[in-house]
């Protein structure tokens, strides 16, 4: 019983840690700090715990799995805890039947209320893996997409997007095709340009949309199509575009274009007073783009641009590792 206890309440805390300072939700922070509180005082009913406590004793102390050993990311926490605190509460559920048949339906109402937890964080937390990056590489048509895209994964790049404007949506699908089988071999996020009715088809992570497909299709009309575990991002190029791209329900924004670039013909650069104001009051992830390479990347990066998005950059480097640091 005690063993459990303590392994149920080290679950929800790290639970909680990621529900407060990642996913940054107070209603499910607040439901598993309530729910870990919960679970003290029906503990605390049964006596005698701490007194049958033999750690140094215990023969599992000294076991230590492979898969104990090591985390992928986030996610991979997120569910190793999540599990562990279920895990807990139902071995207390059931040996505690034994003591107090009362404590067992206790038990089990906490173990369903944390099975609803997992439901609400478990899309919030993969996106924040998806969105943990700095360098998001976007394909340049001109210079060979897929060549650009392996390089991007030589490079450990995490996220990329597949642009190409000139060729029809046919060719489009059959080049996507052929990226996401180079990408699902890592756990690079593959972004299409657009295209958000061949995200689930081609397997893709998520779609990212100009101002000029927002006025032919609704945010709400994408998310149901993709569903709420695919990302959505949106270009901005004014402070009012970004804010509205938060309230349809974007998952992140692009900013641009910082400076000017041939990816933008007759498009003012927006600067880095625009990024600025971004960053400090948009609570989504920002993107820098337009214009940025390895000149002017530390600008960008000290206005508060930590994510930082290439076309052009990326394509005509001799190296994409160490672009923009």
């Amino acid at each position: 019983m005690d063993v459990n206890f303590n392994r149920a309440t080290e679950g929800l805390r790290v639970v909680e840690e990621i529900a407060r300072f990642v996913i940054e939700d107070k209603k499910i922070t607040l439901a598993v700090k309530t729910l870990r509180e919960e679970l003290s005082r029906a503990i605390r009913s049964s006596h005698g715990l701490l007194g049958a406590r033999k750690a140094l004793e215990d023969v599992g102390r000294v076991l230590y799995t492979r898969g104990e050993g090591s985390r992928a990311d986030l996610e991979s926490i997120f569910k190793a805890n999540i599990k562990r605190a279920q895990e807990a509460i139902r071995c207390l559920e059931e040996f505690s039947k034994l003591i107090d048949p009362a404590l067992g339906k206790k038990f089990k109402r906490m173990r369903f209320k944390l099975y609803d937890i997992e439901t609400k964080m478990s899309d919030p937390v993969a996106k924040a893996d998806k969105l943990d990056f700095d360098l998001y590489v976007v394909t340049d048509p001109k210079a060979g997409p897929l060549k650009t895209i392996r390089r991007a994964l030589a490079a450990g790049v995490k996220i990329v997007q597949l642009r190409d404007k000139n060729i029809s949506k046919d060719a489009y699908f059959r080049l996507a095709k052929k990226a996401a089988a180079i990408i699902k071999k890592t756990n690079t996020v593959f972004i299409l340009n657009d295209y958000w009715d061949m995200v689930g088809e081609v397997g893709a992570d998520g779609v990212h949309l100009g101002q000029e497909d927002l006025k032919v299709i609704s945010i709400k009309k994408v998310r149901n199509a993709i569903g709420n575990g695919k990302l959505i991002g949106i270009s901005t190029h004014s402070y009012r575009q970004a804010e509205r791209a938060v309230k349809l329900g974007a998952d992140y924004i692009s900013v641009g274009p910082i400076f000017a670039t041939p990816s933008k013909p007759g498009r003012e650069p927006v600067g880095l007073n625009l990024l600025k104001k971004a960053v400090n009051r948009i609570k989504i992830p920002v993107v820098a783009i337009g214009g940025i390479n390895r000149s002017n990347a530390t600008r960008v990066i000290k206005a508060g641009g930590h994510r930082v998005a290439v076309i052009r950059a990326a394509s005509e480097a001799k190296s994409i590792i160490g672009l923009i640091r």
